[in-house]
């Protein structure tokens, strides 16, 4: 599977190369002779081919060991009050396949650390912790360990930083040749590593989180449910659920299921959902959910960023960054949802830390991102 995945991105930029040699001879040709156009063709491409070179192993051996930590106010009336500066970090795609053993200790070190530095309330993970199979999470047992055991020190001694997890569309092994049984094993043993470290995997789940970022509910009790319905300012919601995705990604998800947690209440809480792929929030949560703040990673800005701008535009709208409802509109220039008069929404799209395929980033760090929910 990683060969033929390798053997396409080859191909594919072999004939990049080739259509874009060929415009340029022939654009050349309109101003100059043909041998002075046959010039200008090779002295181009080699010049590109060395530009890229030089930025391919400056993202190989620098740019995707840099962590970078991104500090974004997320600013809606709804925020409870008991909640005005909540802080969330958002770590997502790790692939922890992208690092070998000592690189990615290293690396995970310096995360921690910075984690550790910003003390958040909670730490969220949006999906893709492996590539192919669970067995890439072995190497890195102490690590998903270590992201559940750091200190929050606000709280006092031996309280930790509560972790959160999804799956992402690689954690299925859908990109392997295991029969449909085999897969099952190998998503609840990636399940298992998750749980056993001490992480909170919410697959097509809910819970209510109090100031702490502790659960307080996993299901609606009566008690739970009224307080939720009377508006109460001391909960929060955090939703969780399996991949949905667009073709060809699978789609495993059920948020219907996940926010039964908040679907009988009168006045739901702040509500944030964690599901990876953010084609997600236009396809459904806009249209048929008030959801406050959606949580995503996926795209990697496909590891390749020069200035504010990815490829990946082409393909995700909602790429990287935070992105708000009713700034956001349509490719007919309508907004995608008027919200001015109703409750903000907005989503956040982290970079990831990892990727697919060569093991480069373009100027694109691995994010950790600190997002802190402020009252209008």
């Amino acid at each position: 599977m990683r060969l033929l995945f390798y053997s396409i991105i080859i191909l594919t930029v072999v004939l990049a190369f080739v259509l874009v040699g060929q415009v340029v001879y022939w654009t050349s040709r309109i101003f100059v002779t043909k041998h002075m156009a046959g010039i200008i063709h090779w002295v181009f491409l080699g010049t590109l081919v060395l530009v890229i070179a030089i930025a391919s192993v400056v993202g190989h051996w620098y740019t995707r060991h840099q962590l970078e930590v991104k500090h974004v106010d997320i600013v809606s009336a709804h925020v409870p009050d008991a909640f005005d500066g909540f802080r969330i970090a958002q770590l997502s795609d790790m692939h922890l396949d992208w690092f070998d053993s000592i690189q990615g200790h290293a690396f995970y070190a310096q995360l921690c650390q910075a984690i550790q530095q910003e003390q958040p309330d909670i730490i969220v993970f949006t999906g893709d912790l492996v590539t192919i199979q669970s067995r890439e999470a072995d190497p890195f047992r102490d690590v998903l360990y270590d992201l559940a055991h750091i200190p929050a020190t606000r709280r006092g001694e031996g309280a930790f930083i509560p972790v959160y997890s999804i799956l992402g569309n690689h954690d299925y092994a859908d990109y392997t040749r295991l029969s449909a049984r085999e897969k099952v094993s190998d998503v609840q043993r990636l399940c298992h590593l998750q749980e056993e470290a001490g992480w909170q995997l919410l697959r097509n789940e809910g819970v209510l989180l109090n100031r702490q970022g502790e659960v307080i509910a996993d299901t609606l009790s009566s008690d739970s449910a009224s307080n939720v319905a009377n508006g109460s300012t001391q909960r929060i919601a955090l939703l969780g659920v399996e991949n949905i995705g667009e073709p060809p990604f699978s789609t495993y998800g059920d948020l219907k299921k996940a926010r039964q947690i908040i679907a009988d209440s009168t006045e739901a809480p702040y509500s944030i959902l964690l599901s990876h792929n953010p084609t997600h929030w236009r396809s459904e949560v806009l249209p048929q959910t008030d959801i406050d703040l959606m949580l995503a990673g996926h795209t990697h800005a496909v590891q390749l960023k020069i200035g504010r701008w990815s490829p990946a535009r082409w393909k995700y709208p909602e790429w990287g960054g935070l992105y708000e409802a009713s700034l956001v509109r349509q490719h007919d220039g309508t907004p995608l949802k008027a919200t001015a008069a109703t409750r903000p929404q907005h989503l956040y799209v982290n970079t990831g830390i990892g990727g697919v395929g060569p093991r480069v980033r373009i100027g694109v760090r691995p994010e950790l991102t600190i997002l802190t929910l402020r009252q209008q």
